[in-house]
Formats: structure tokens, C-alpha cells, sequence
């Protein structure tokens, strides 16, 4: 008799499939840098909550989580959205994107192609029935808060899923790279120029940084706390997730001045680490962020996206 190869199928996640699809997603937190694995308040929110918390700001119109199942095995998952992402929000009448969160792929070599096509297969289908033309994979403001410090990208040494997205026609948009710098040693601040203030807002675990001259805005800044828990150590990080100084203001070494006070806080909070990522093309902020001792991780991450055709 010739063998009988089990189909894949592809479904809606159960809410009777939590611990299974928790028990993958947490499998693969627990070995992803910067990551942590979610309980099970967390899974719930991120995976049945119409518009999940994020790092940066989405909202989210529709959610699906797609789990590809074979022979009673859960063998993938994709959390895919159709939604507005940070960079579009706030523009008027703008089409929403379809969105990849998160893709789960076989430990079974033989099968991660099989996987793969029936996920963004069913995951196409779902954003076409929205009216979605274009596809982000991994944007930066879509992950959830426990992947990579809320990043989300998609990381460079995970290249089964990085063949399987553009064999199927997601290009590369952007490069990220990871920063980081011991907190050991407070630096000197030197203020750039007299009537300046600082505004702190939100709190020790959610701080935003909003720097004034008289009435005018000129800088903004955010960290989050990101505390890794590993067999050993309890690790306090400080996340930069934001740095920018209005372009008018900029070359007056304000910026350099607000980074060391983001870098003196975050020591004095107890934190032993400041992370960053950074775009390849933020250039003067990636030389800004050298000139303070961070340093480079062997990391790259990279977010890619797609045009749906007829």
C-alpha cells in the first residue's frame, strides 16, 4: 500500500487551542534575544483582543490567527491584521494595510514549505475579503511588547522564514540593527544652551521625555522597562524606543545632551543595560548613539512587505 501523506488545514485559532498555539509562540520567545515568554493574561490579550497593545501605536480593524494543523499536530501559525500601523494613523482617508505579526513555521524541515504557502494562502484570502492591497511582514509597530522589546522585526537568523516570505513575494524594506550600553557609570551632561526644560510624562516603566525652550517644542524621547528573567540573573533594561529632535534644532548638540540624561535616569533607576533599535537609514541618530559607547549586537533584523495582485 502506498503511504497516505495527512493534508494540512488551516483554521481560525479555538479558544480551546490556547495552550498548544501559547505553548509555540512561548517556544520560540524563549530563544529570540531581548524576548520573554507571555502568560497566559498575555497570550490572551495579544491573541483574542481586537486591538492588542503594542509598542507603538496601531489600530486594528480586523485580527485573524491562523493555526495550520496535520494529523491533530499543530504544525504553524500566523497572526495576521488588517489595520493602521504608527506611520499611517494619523493620515486622513488612508487605505489599511494587511499586517504579519507573528509566523510560526515547522521544526520539520520537509513540511515548513507546505506550511508556509497554506498560511499566507489562508492569510491572503483574509486580507483580499478586507479590500487589502499592500502587506506589511513584520513592521516595527506591530510585534508584540514580549518580542524583542516590543520591536518586532523580523530577525536575520531565522532564514527559513525569510526564504518562505520572499519566495512568496515580500520584498525588504528596512534593516535594523540592535544597540546596547552598560549602565554601570553615569555620563557628564553639559546643557547645550540656557532655557531649556524638560516635561517627564507617563511612568518609571513608560516614560516619555518632551523637551521645551520657553513654549516651543524641540525634542522628544520614550523608554520602556524590559526586565528578562533567565535561570541565573533578573536583567533591568532600559528600552530607548524614541529619540528625535525637532529639524530646526538640530547640530546644536541638543540631542547628544538629551541621551545622556535618558542614559543618567535610566542608570539611577537601577537599570543595568540601555537598549536601542535603529533603521539603517537613521544615520545621525545610529553616530549619535556610537559616539556614547553602545554597542553593536550580532543582530540584524529586517521588516519586509508585499502588493496584493489579482
Amino acid at each position: 500500500m502506498i503511504p497516505v501523506t495527512p493534508e494540512i488545514s488551516v483554521r481560525p485559532l479555538q479558544p480551546d487551542e490556547n495552550e498548544v498555539v501559547g505553548s509555540a509562540v512561548n517556544g520560540i520567545l524563549s530563544n529570540t534575544p531581548y524576548s520573554m515568554p507571555m502568560d497566559a493574561a498575555m497570550l490572551h490579550t495579544q491573541l483574542y483582543q481586537p486591538n492588542p497593545p503594542t509598542i507603538y501605536p496601531v489600530r486594528m480593524q480586523r485580527h485573524a490567527r491562523l493555526c495550520a494543523w496535520r494529523a491533530g499536530r499543530l504544525e504553524g501559525f500566523l497572526d495576521a491584521a488588517v489595520g493602521l500601523d504608527s506611520e499611517s494613523l494619523r493620515l486622513p482617508d488612508y487605505q489599511p494595510f494587511g499586517l504579519i505579526r507573528f509566523l510560526i513555521l515547522p521544526t520539520k524541515v520537509e513540511l515548513v514549505n507546505d506550511v508556509a504557502i497554506a498560511l499566507l494562502a489562508a492569510a491572503e484570502q483574509f486580507w483580499r475579503q478586507a479590500g487589502v492591497a499592500h502587506v506589511k511582514a513584520f513592521h516595527m509597530s506591530t510585534g508584540y511588547p514580549a518580542f524583542q522589546a516590543g520591536v518586532g522585526v523580523l530577525p536575520g537568523d531565522w532564514p527559513e522564514h525569510i526564504r518562505v516570505l520572499t519566495t512568496s513575494g515580500y520584498y525588504f524594506v528596512d534593516r535594523f540593527y540592535a544597540l546596547r550600553r552598560p549602565l554601570d557609570l553615569p555620563v557628564e551632561e553639559v546643557l547645550p544652551m540656557a532655557g531649556l526644560s524638560l516635561i517627564y510624562r507617563g511612568t518609571s516603566a513608560d516614560r516619555t521625555y518632551q523637551l521645551y525652550r520657553r513654549a516651543e517644542p524641540i525634542g522628544t524621547a520614550r523608554v520602556t522597562r524590559l526586565i528578562l528573567d533567565r535561570e541565573t540573573t533578573r536583567l533591568r533594561i532600559a528600552n530607548l524606543i524614541d529619540l528625535q529632535i525637532e529639524p530646526g534644532w538640530r547640530r546644536q548638540n541638543i540631542g547628544k545632551w538629551l541621551l545622556r540624561r535618558l542614559i543618567n535616569d535610566a542608570s539611577l533607576q537601577g537599570y543595568q543595560q540601555m537598549l536601542v533599535h535603529i533603521a539603517q537609514h537613521h544615520s545621525a541618530l545610529l553616530n549619535l548613539i556610537n559616539q556614547l559607547g553602545f554597542i553593536e549586537e550580532n543582530y540584524r533584523g529586517y521588516t519586509l512587505e508585499k502588493a496584493l495582485t489579482e
